[in-house]
């Protein structure tokens, strides 16, 4: 899709796709009914560096669906890790009769099962869901039902939480896989009972989690799908230099122009809710 959060978390595993040690692929969006290819051209130049989604880096949902063949290449999802957002709203068609629905009768998102079933009878690698407290038990459902033979997990906004986009938040292009928050979150296995004021987490530290999740953390638990629930709060962050491409090359100048950013403290323990976690993730013995 092309929504605020499909754009951001596009444009982090572009990013991770171009480190050594990621073993990442070229991202691709599935553009579905009422998606904006130019709504995600227009974040990754604008917060991506003057990026672009590339020759192969969109599909129409209809191409996705077709029986396979050498003249779609990309619809081979085998090994591929694929990604759903099942919180954001369902963008605005270009047919008219859209503008004309009331608010009420706006159907809730939810995971789509042509998609999902595609996923698991083309040999996906795992499935990543970003889902709103109301509607996981939706996506668990869906899961086991569509794509049950494939591994997944739910990363799931406790209730009270919502995402938010930041104006002007720009991407600090670092060239390593220690990641950039802007506040602190908190994940946790328990289930939450109580209900949180209404509070928001940045729409740019939901998609750094999902990619952190989809690269450190094992991607065949033994209980599918593996439920983790991500709310604000909790360690402060640690302030690091912004390992980018002029800091690596440059000198001092370089090295203050390019300023720090903010990450977790430890891997480890921030991800501890998976169980064990790649703290290596990117490392190179020959930058040691």
């Amino acid at each position: 899709g092309t929504s605020d959060y499909s754009n951001i978390l596009f444009g982090k595993l572009q990013r991770a796709a171009s480190l050594w040690g990621t073993n990442l692929d070229e991202p691709m969006s599935i553009i579905c009914s009422g998606d904006k290819e130019q709504r995600l051209n227009n974040c990754l130049w604008n917060k991506f560096a003057m990026a672009n989604y590339g020759s192969d880096g969109t599909l129409n949902e209809s191409d996705l669906l077709r029986p396979l063949s050498s003249w779609i290449p990309q619809a081979d999802l085998k090994d591929s890790l694929v990604f759903f957002d099942a919180i954001s709203p369902k963008e605005a068609s270009s047919f008219g009769f859209l503008a004309f629905m009331k608010k009420d009768d706006v159907v809730e998102p939810k995971l789509n099962p042509e998609i999902l079933k595609c996923s698991a009878e083309r040999g996906s690698s795992h499935i990543f869901v970003l889902s709103a407290d109301e509607c996981l038990e939706e996506c668990r459902s869906l899961l086991q039902e569509f794509a049950p033979s494939v591994p997944s997990t739910i990363i799931a906004l406790e209730p009270g939480v919502s995402m938010e986009t930041t104006k002007g938040w720009i991407c600090s292009r670092p060239q390593d896989m220690e990641g950039e928050f802007s506040t602190p979150v908190t994940l946790s296995k328990a289930s939450v009972e109580t209900r949180l004021e209404s509070t928001a987490i940045p729409i740019e530290d939901i998609a750094e989690i999902m990619v952190q999740v989809s690269l450190r953390t094992d991607r065949e638990p033994e209980v599918c799908p593996r439920v983790v629930q991500l709310r604000p709060g909790g360690q402060s962050l640690i302030p690091r230099m912004n390992a980018d491409y002029f800091t690596l090359i440059g000198g001092k100048k370089a090295k203050a122009q390019a300023g720090t950013l903010q990450t977790v403290g430890s891997w480890a323990a921030f991800l501890e809710p998976f169980g064990t976690v790649n703290t290596q993730l990117g490392w190179r013995p020959d930058r040691e």
